[in-house]
């Protein structure tokens, strides 16, 4: 970040917010407690944002131009999403950039401690973590699988973007980590290689992700992955989620409530 930026951000120190808000023509605004909160600075402009994502990248934008193409960049622990004009998949896969949200990481130690409790009693079964998007659902998995793994359950992870497994994050004594690659691929990999108890993925998205959670299905492997939604009845008005939830691939769902500055977190049976 541009020095008079961090200066600026100084005075929130106490508020661990949880992104950082930059758009051109505005001023830079963190995020937390659900709000976004303007900071005393000069409003951004474009090449700030150029800046920021120069360094992000150690100078070299075309190597993270498969990455930025997708809308977001990860460096260690951080990830920046983009926004901007976008091109025909040429370079950067964008013409200007307007908007920069740089997601600030925290691991929230003791925070699903409960939530661990809930899920394990009378075994784990396939579990899933809804919450909208910013809700909290990577920290709670990452928290979960740190849990988990440290009772002694073999956990694989797959970690395309690198966000779950950044150094600064602590996964647990039986974590094994597949990462850079698709879900399915690294599934596949996992089931093969590393015999796990639970895989562990983030944001079930794309039609690849469901194809890597129907070959996870009936491989004697259990399930903890997250998606965007509100709640239940936003997951079934998507065809590839009401496949499996038609399916009864997952028997609990995690889901999370923001209330003020604090996350609520409630279990429910899908059987």
């Amino acid at each position: 970040m541009p020095a008079e930026l961090v200066q600026a951000m100084e005075r929130y120190k106490g508020f661990l917010p949880e992104e950082i808000r930059l758009r051109c023509g505005h001023r830079p605004a963190l995020f937390y407690a659900g709000e976004e909160h303007p900071l005393e600075a000069m409003p951004i402009n474009e090449e700030t944002l150029v800046r920021i994502l120069q360094r992000a990248t150690g100078a070299s934008l075309y190597q993270a131009s498969a990455a930025l193409r997708e809308g977001y960049y990860c460096t260690g622990s951080l990830r920046i999403g983009v926004c901007g004009q976008t091109t025909a998949g040429r370079g950067t896969g964008f013409a200007h950039f307007s908007s920069l949200a740089v997601r600030l990481p925290h691991e929230c130690r003791g925070a699903c401690d409960t939530l661990k409790k809930e899920l394990t009693r009378g075994g784990f079964r396939n579990t899933l973590i809804l919450s909208p998007p910013g809700g909290g659902k990577t920290t709670a998995l990452r928290n979960l699988i740190r849990l988990l793994s440290n009772d002694g359950m073999r956990i694989g992870v797959i970690d395309e973007r690198g966000e779950l497994s950044a150094d600064v994050y602590d996964l647990g004594r039986c974590s094994d980590v597949v990462s850079g690659t698709n879900k399915l691929s690294g599934a596949l990999l996992l089931l093969r290689s590393m015999a796990p108890q639970l895989i562990a993925a983030d944001e079930i998205t794309a039609p690849e992700d469901i194809a890597a959670i129907e070959e996870i299905v009936g491989c004697g492997t259990s399930l903890l992955v997250t998606a965007h939604g509100k709640n239940l009845a936003d997951l079934n008005t998507r065809d590839s989620y009401r496949r499996l939830m038609n399916r009864g691939v997952f028997q609990r769902a995690v889901l999370i409530h923001t209330r003020g500055n604090k996350r609520h977190y409630e279990v429910r049976s899908l059987v």
